[in-house]
């Protein structure tokens, strides 16, 4: 039994220090890799450090599904439709963390208030910081086939390679493109994840995920953002044009879901 204990758990410790690795070292290293002086390095990571709080909504929201989500998933693995279950499961945590990228930008000038305004320079990298919190929360339901199957060494060597992409890419991209860079580098790695662990996951353990509503529904979330930042007309009042293309994409959203939610509830 404690064999058995050690393989599985083991590896989980690499996850552990790979996801350390993803989500702290772009702000730990910024002050060494950023090509100014040091004076100038340590106000861009005040800057992008600002920033990175109003991404942390998301983040929220998706701790707080991890707690609940993986009993769930252990929970339902025996039943005939788990698979099925595991499919909506993405679908709609997908839709809420588009809701949550669309609140946060939408009223952005609200959200702003938190950090002064000399750190409103950096506000650039917060889209790219939920969208790769987004990536995360994906990649954490993703993950599941590695726990269910007992393979955990394949799911640190998939977290493992995440880490060295962050690495080199926090190398390239910062000393480049500054503070922005590292948002960069870390919705790269989140995506690489994601898309590394779906297809293993395919592999090793099949669920239908309807790929085609997820990417959708975050092609639409950006889609809307970028409307809202790029047609003149929709700064003639900011909250009632923010208010409006929220009601769009929930709006969108219970059309298309509505006979799936149905069918759920049924």
């Amino acid at each position: 039994l404690l064999k058995k204990m050690l393989r599985y758990s083991l590896p989980m410790v690499l996850i552990g220090f790979a996801g350390i690795v993803n989500e702290m070292l772009d702000r730990m290293s910024l002050k060494y890799l950023l090509p100014g002086t040091p004076h100038q390095n340590l106000a861009a990571l005040g800057i992008y450090g600002a920033c990175y709080k109003l991404s942390v909504i998301m983040n929220l929201f998706i701790q707080a599904f991890r707690y609940a989500a993986e009993p769930f998933f252990f929970a339902h693995a025996a039943k005939s439709n788990s698979r099925k279950v595991y499919a909506d499961v993405l679908l709609y945590f997908t839709i809420f963390c588009v809701f949550i990228f669309l609140m946060v930008m939408l009223f952005i000038h609200y959200f702003s208030l938190f950090i002064g305004n000399d750190f409103r320079a950096g506000l650039g990298v917060v889209p790219i910081l939920l969208f790769a919190n987004m990536f995360f929360g994906i990649y954490t339901n993703l993950s599941i086939w590695y726990k269910l199957t007992d393979r955990t060494l394949s799911g640190a060597m998939v977290s493992l390679a995440g880490a060295v992409l962050t690495v080199v890419l926090l190398l390239l991209l910062v000393p480049k493109m500054g503070y922005e860079g590292a948002a960069w580098a870390t919705l790269a790695c989140y995506i690489f994840m994601a898309v590394v662990s779906y297809f293993l996951g395919q592999k090793y353990f099949p669920v239908p995920y309807d790929v085609v509503r997820v990417v959708g529904y975050m092609v639409l979330g950006g889609a809307i953002y970028f409307i809202h930042k790029n047609v003149g007309w929709f700064t003639w009042h900011p909250n009632v044009a923010a208010i409006g293309l929220l009601l769009v994409f929930v709006g969108i959203v219970f059309v298309l879901e509505k006979k799936n939610l149905q069918s759920v509830r049924g």
